[in-house]
This record gives C-alpha cells, sequence and structure tokens, in this order.
C-alpha cells in the first residue's frame, strides 16, 4: 500500500497553501475576478465514433465493425490506423473500444505508447496474457499499440504472430504515423485505415463544435487562421483554439 507523505504532520504553511487552492479566486480577499471556465486539451476529445468529424470513410468502417461485433457474428481481424500525428488515430481506437466493450472498456482496454516498455519479453508476455478468456461481459480484450513502427524488429516480429488471432480473446489495433514503415507482412494481416489531413470545411466544422464549449469569443477571421494554420491536423487546431482563444 501506498501511503501518503508526511500523513498526518504538521507543515508550516500548508495550512494556507490548502485554503488558497480550495477557494475559487474570485473568493480571495480583495479578489474581484468573473468566473472563467478552464478547458484543456481532453475537453474537445471525441469519446463516439459518430462525434469524429473529417475521417468519414474511416469512421464509416470502424462503425460497421462494431456493429458486427455487437450483433455476435465476428471478431474484427487486427485493426491498423496510420496517418500523421494529431490526426486522430488514438482517438478513434478509444471510442471503437467503448463502442464494443461498452461498460468493460476500463477492464479490457489495454494501451501501450511508444514510451512504454515493449521490449521483445514485455511483448511475450502481454501475448501471453491476451489468450486468456476476456472478462466478464466483454467480447474480447483490445489491445493497442501506438507508434508501432517505433518497435524494435524483435519486437515487431514478436507481435506479428499475434495479429493472426488465436482463439478469437483479443483484438489487436495498431496505429503508426508513416505506414512505410510497418512490414508489408505485418500489413496484410490487417484491416487499414487510412486517416488524412481533414479538409478546410472539415476543421470549421471541428471548430464550430469546440467553440461552445469553451467562453471564447473568435471572429471569422480568427477561426480563418487557424484553420489554414492547422494544416489538416485536429490536434494542431485546438492547440491554436486554446492559444487564441485564451489571448483573446
Amino acid at each position: 500500500m501506498i501511503a501518503c507523505a508526511n500523513e498526518g504532520a504538521h507543515v508550516p504553511g500548508r495550512e494556507t497553501r490548502a485554503w488558497a487552492t480550495a477557494m475559487p479566486p474570485s473568493d480571495l480577499p480583495g479578489k474581484e475576478t468573473p468566473s472563467v471556465r478552464r478547458v484543456s486539451m481532453e475537453d474537445f476529445r471525441p469519446a463516439r465514433l459518430q462525434d469524429i468529424l473529417g475521417q468519414p470513410d474511416a469512421i464509416a468502417r470502424l462503425l460497421r465493425l462494431a456493429r458486427g461485433v455487437r450483433n455476435g457474428s465476428i471478431v474484427p481481424p487486427t485493426l491498423l490506423l496510420h496517418g500523421p500525428p494529431g490526426i486522430g488515430k488514438t482517438t478513434a481506437v478509444r471510442a471503437f473500444a467503448r463502442e464494443v466493450l461498452s461498460d468493460e472498456f476500463e477492464n479490457s482496454f489495454s494501451e501501450l505508447k511508444a514510451f512504454d516498455d515493449r521490449s521483445p519479453r514485455r511483448m511475450a508476455e502481454i501475448i501471453l496474457n491476451s489468450r486468456r478468456p476476456p472478462l466478464r461481459g466483454a467480447p474480447f480484450r483490445i489491445i493497442f499499440f501506438d507508434e508501432i513502427e517505433t518497435l524494435s524488429p524483435e519486437s515487431m516480429n514478436a507481435l506479428r504472430p499475434a495479429v493472426e488471432g488465436e482463439g478469437g480473446t483479443s483484438l489487436y489495433a495498431l496505429a503508426c504515423n508513416d505506414i512505410r514503415d510497418v512490414p508489408k507482412p505485418l500489413q496484410s494481416r490487417c484491416t487499414v485505415l487510412e486517416f488524412r489531413p481533414v479538409s478546410p470545411e472539415g476543421m470549421r466544422q471541428i471548430l464550430a463544435r469546440a467553440l461552445p464549449r469553451t467562453s471564447f469569443r473568435l471572429d471569422d477571421l480568427a477561426i480563418a487562421s487557424i484553420v489554414e494554420r492547422c494544416h489538416g491536423i485536429p490536434r494542431e487546431a485546438i492547440k491554436l483554439l486554446l492559444e487564441e482563444g485564451g489571448a483573446a
């Protein structure tokens, strides 16, 4: 069990810091600041497949696969999503997992990022555990490897047999920035979904949906500037929205 450091001990000044943190700025003595809703990047990440804009072909295919899972008729092949960083691949995989796992999402979805331990030994452990029956009412586990192009050749070889599917207990989802970095034999075992830069019209739709979640007031010129500078990447558009709106 991990205990809180210095629990129960008196630390000079702690009471003052806790009071200042707990009270809203408008309640501090001598302060008259308006209530402002703070937003961050995660506030704009869609949670459902149907809420993801700008990738109609890829999202339509994921929705078809999700319907097949819910109908009990399929275990999808390994998914391979490719496209530039910030385009929405991770968001789409998480939304797909919520769609098919429902209440078992927290228990049956695992995500391994590029900075996680993905050594050949660790990969072998993950693959071995993935062969166990899924938990409770989940149709299968979903194991998501992001930026698979950063895997070592040994780890990539360890992954290849797993993505062919053994018993339908786990579904692998993979993502990469450049599909040319993924070996052809691995590609051939996957349902490949391309995520392209979003069109200017699609980006305006993304920003139009994002703005009501903020207290920002941006005119048409500011929106047009964001659309031009983000180069079709939703993550970049939201970063620029926070920069422009926060300074307004």
